[in-house]
């Protein structure tokens, strides 16, 4: 494994903790949608939680921080960024709004 590989093995595999439940998801019996997991919020954060958590992600896995490590490293870099931006946009829509990406 060249050094490349090893320092992105290591940021991929790093993982915020997991969120502490609030009153309002111990209350909760549904069930966490996709969005919910991939952004690492509860599924009941409200937009500026989830645009900050979007805009977090984001600025960790993009692709062009990616250029210098391979072409390995930034296709799964460009893999990680669509899989949050798809969790965006689908939190933003199920509440009705719109997924702007600022």
């Amino acid at each position: 494994m060249n050094l490349a590989q090893w320092v992105a093995s290591k940021l991929f595999l790093m993982r915020a903790p997991p969120p502490q439940p609030s009153a309002a998801d111990k209350r909760s019996k549904a069930p966490p949608s996709s969005w919910h997991r991939v952004l690492g919020i509860s599924e009941f954060a409200g937009d500026d939680e989830i645009r900050s958590a979007y805009r977090s992600l984001i600025s960790r896995y993009h692709p062009d921080k990616f250029s210098n490590l391979g072409e390995e490293s930034k296709a799964l870099a460009e893999r990680k960024s669509k899989e949050i931006t798809a969790a965006y946009r689908e939190a933003m829509s199920s509440r009705g709004g719109f997924a702007d990406s600022n």
